[in-house]
Order: structure tokens, then sequence, then C-alpha cells
């Protein structure tokens, strides 16, 4: 049995959480945007939702989980263990990086489904930013070892050409490793997750050596005149900055999950939006700024 068609039962999804913040002790009256415990549960019980509706959709539940802008392993263990979640088994790899905000990438595993090998978090030195998780796992549906790494990217804070070196920095460190991977054992089961802060056309996304499963779906999005083109939209343009990269002989499917309960309507731009958590000051109740991504990987 070939790579691809032992994977046929393994689903992996990420998804950027927007700010996803344990509780403060802040008043509101001093800090409009804390994140009280109501507003910390709502937040919270949405995710929840959406990681537990995807058996609806596909049978099974997520095997793997990247994620990204969480601020810490408390946050992540209230998430698994004070939801429905707590059904499911899973567990958490996860470290706290340099980054200035204390946003972290994280990944969250079906014991029963996933076994870790060796985890490691690549560290870019000459600036703060969060850290590339790099997980070698056992996967039972796949009966075979897989390579996974969750990215989240520098922003282009300052605009595209400044932040350009600080993306690529990151490309070039996640790329040498891919290879290094690939070098050792050239048919390796290999998945980059995650927001990259950039297109799949950019310079940093193609140095990695993999294929993008996300610019085939955001071809395929725009041929069938879909509204929602990508998982972040920013000035009422739909951008696909959150993105699946597989070793180049895996077959697999990407998909931008869209429940009614992630999106509101685009007042000023028309059509949907996300149904972020924070609206300025104001508390807007939804669950992040980025739709979840899934990803099918099948014979």
């Amino acid at each position: 049995m070939d790579t691809a068609m032992k994977l046929a039962a393994l689903l992996v999804m990420f998804w950027n959480l927007e700010n996803f913040f344990y509780p403060a002790k802040e008043p509101l009256n001093e800090n409009p945007k804390a994140m009280t415990w109501n507003r910390f549960k709502a937040k919270r019980d949405l995710v929840s939702k959406t990681i537990i509706a995807i058996k609806d959709r596909e049978g099974i539940y997520p095997g793997l989980i990247g994620v990204c802008e969480v601020e810490n392993l408390k946050t992540l263990k209230n998430l698994i263990y004070d939801t429905p979640l707590s059904r499911l088994g899973y567990k958490i790899l996860h470290k706290d990086s340099p980054d200035q905000r204390g946003i972290d990438v994280a990944l969250l595993y079906r014991e029963e489904e996933i076994s870790v090998i060796d985890t490691s978090f690549l560290r870019i030195r000459s600036f703060q930013t969060r850290d590339i998780l790099y997980a070698k796992l056992y996967s039972q549906s796949a009966r075979d070892t897989v390579h996974i790494f969750v990215n989240h990217w520098p922003s282009k804070l300052g605009g595209e050409k400044k932040s350009l070196p600080r993306r690529m920095e990151a490309a070039l460190l996640l790329a040498k490793t891919v290879d290094s991977i690939q070098a050792a054992t050239p048919n390796a089961i290999i998945i980059a997750m995650g927001d990259f802060n950039d297109s799949p056309q950019s310079i940093p996304v193609q140095t990695i050596p993999l294929t993008n499963l996300s610019l085939k779906l955001k071809d395929s999005l725009k041929r069938s005149h879909s509204e929602i083109t990508g998982t972040h939209k920013y000035k009422g343009k739909w951008e696909m900055i959150d993105q699946f990269l597989v070793s180049p002989e895996l077959k697999g499917e990407a998909s931008i999950l869209t429940y009614s309960h992630l999106l509101q309507a685009d007042k000023k731009y028309l059509g949907d939006k996300t149904r972020r958590t924070f609206i300025g000051p104001r508390f807007n109740a939804g669950a992040s700024d980025h739709l979840p991504i899934l990803l099918k990987l099948f014979d």
C-alpha cells in the first residue's frame, strides 16, 4: 500500500486563533479589550464547537490540529479539558516563544491516533518572533512516520518590502529543515501548515520544497466564483495566508471551513467576513479573524 493510501483516515486542521489569551485580571474600565472569564469562555466554546462540527462533515475528528496566536499552555489546557473536547483525548505540544506579543504556535494531537517520537522548536535568532514547531510523529492510520511543521511567520507590519527579509528568514529555516529530512528519507511524509502572512505565490512561500495545496484551492475557489476565496479578509479582499504544504508525492485536498458561526455580514465591503473576537475595543463575541483550514489526505 502506498503512502497516500495509508493516510486516507487522517485529517489535519490549522487555525490562527486571533490573540487567544487567558483571562486577565485587569478591570474592563481600565482596559475595554480585557479578556474576562465570560469572554474567554465564549471564544473557547466557539473553537471547541468548530472542531467538533468537523465530525459531521468528514465522519472523523482531526487527528492533528495546528494553532497559532495562543498565549500559553494554560489557555490550551482549558480548551481541551474544560469543553466537550475533553472526551476526544487531545494532547498538547507547546513551548513559550520569544514573541513580543506573547503569542505561540502549538499542536494538538489525538493520543489514540498519534504517537510522539520527537519534538523541537526551530528558533530564529536575529529577531524576536514565533518559533516553528517541528514534530516527528507516528500515525496509526498511516502506519508511518509523519513530519509536521506549525508556522506563524512574521507579519507585514511596516510594509511588505520592509518586512520581507523576516519572512524569508523563516522560510529559509523551514526549507533547510525540510531539505535535511528529505535527504535522509526521500519519501518522508511532510506537512507544513500555518499562517505564513504571505500568499502562496510569494517568494518566501515558494522557497519551501513542498507542494502547496492551498494554491490549488485558491485557484479552484476563483474558478467556482465562490464569495470566500481565502482565510483572512483585509479591506474587502480575501487573502489565502493560511496554507498547507505537503510532500510532492502525497495526494491531498485542502479546504476552508466556512461555518456560519465563524462569519458575519460585511456591511462595508459586502458579502461575508470573519466574525472576529474584537472590533477595535468592542467585544464582538467571535472566534477569530481567520477561518480554519482542513487537510484531507487520500489515495
